[in-house]
């Protein structure tokens, strides 16, 4: 008789894992999908189950479903716990929710972690609702602490262009769209940058290849003649610090993902 080598957990597993299945181990092929969820969520283990758990309250946020991710974000912390990664999302949330001093106060507790990067890009948004200057100190600490976020160049990049530097905008905002040429702000507000620089040629062509809607074009060329007119003098409340969609307002700081 022949004598496995299999240590007797590992024996025990699979045997477990066999009477689980219909029609037991050889004889049929069962598809990850066909398990139990409390099997799957073991076979992962917690940190992945974890990280899962954190993309689909980041992808909530990123569709504005604000309160189905809160949700989600309360689960996460009594299933794993509070830390400095759900406190910057929860930040996130109370943000768009326009719980600004809920926000605020998290982001704060959060320029002591690995998440400063995050924590300042939070505060700029904020903070750029009433002084739009004062929130580019913020955004420009952000982007130096993590200058491959997309969404951080695109931020500091509108709130430059709103205030009339447009090589410095350009900067931000051609970086950003190069980053991730597929985020539908990221390349409006490229294109807002070059109509307001007057390379509407370029801008005709980047809207072309993405099969811009004419409408979108129309509203991005009305922003770029306002912000000429009016660079270094944007008003409190402006469009550079609501939360809008591409179609409705092409540009917007913080108008990607959160």
């Amino acid at each position: 008789m022949s004598v496995s080598c299999m240590p007797y957990a590992g024996r025990v597993a699979v045997a477990a894992l066999c009477l689980a299945l219909v029609g037991g181990c050889a004889s049929q092929r069962v598809s990850p999908r066909d398990l139990p969820g409390s099997t799957l969520e073991a076979a992962r283990g917690p940190d992945e189950n974890a990280r899962l758990y954190t993309d689909l309250i980041r992808q909530l946020i990123s569709q504005d479903r604000l309160y189905a991710a809160l949700a989600h974000l309360q689960a996460r912390e009594q299933e794993f716990g509070v830390t400095d990664e759900l406190r910057l999302l929860r930040a996130d949330i109370l943000r768009k929710m326009d719980d600004l001093g809920g926000a605020r106060r998290l982001y704060e507790q959060l320029l002591d972690t690995p998440y400063v990067g995050q924590a300042h890009h939070g505060l700029g948004l904020i903070i750029a609702r009433d002084d739009l200057a004062a929130g580019e100190v913020h955004l420009q600490k952000a982007v130096a602490l993590v200058p491959t976020d997309a969404r951080m160049r695109n931020d500091l990049g509108y709130a430059k262009l709103r205030q009339g530097q447009l090589a410095q905008a350009r900067l931000q905002l051609a970086t950003a769209y190069q980053l991730d040429e597929a985020n539908e702000l990221n390349r409006n507000n490229y294109i807002l940058l070059l109509l307001t620089e007057g390379n509407d040629r370029k801008a005709a062509r980047i809207a072309a290849d993405n099969q811009i809607d004419a409408g979108v074009m129309r509203e991005l060329r009305r922003e770029a003649r306002t912000i000429a007119g009016s660079a270094g003098n944007a008003p409190v409340g402006n469009a550079a610090v609501r939360p809008v969609t591409p179609a409705t307002a092409p540009a917007a700081v913080g108008g990607g993902g959160g």
